[in-house]
């Protein structure tokens, strides 16, 4: 299960890697500022997920890293309507996917 987990998070991190790379050139706006943001957001989701394994992770930490994978799943789900693009869709699928596996892996644990 850990396995699993850190390849999706290595998968969300790339997601985000490729997100800010798409805002180059960077032109001083607060749409490349935003855009830019979202995108170290999802790598920070990423490295969350992976601090919340290392050592065999907490309750707690794998707790917070479900309620944001949650959250990052339901930010693309705003953003479907708006984008309708393929990024969307791969970005609510790993975040679901990260989602339901920390929910098993802390319902295993119990």
């Amino acid at each position: 299960m850990h396995s699993l987990i850190k390849i999706v998070s290595y998968i969300i991190i790339l997601l985000g890697v490729v997100h800010i790379s798409f805002a180059f050139p960077l032109h001083m706006n607060t749409a490349t500022l935003w855009f830019v943001g979202a995108g170290m957001a999802i790598i920070f989701a990423g490295l969350l997920n992976l601090v919340a394994l290392d050592r065999n992770g907490s309750k707690f930490t794998k707790s917070i890293a479900s309620i944001v994978n949650a959250f990052n799943c339901t930010m693309f789900c705003f953003a479907l309507p708006i984008l309708n693009e393929p990024q969307v869709y791969v970005g609510i699928t790993i975040f679901l996917f990260a989602t339901v596996l920390f929910i098993i892996s802390l319902t295993k644990t119990q």
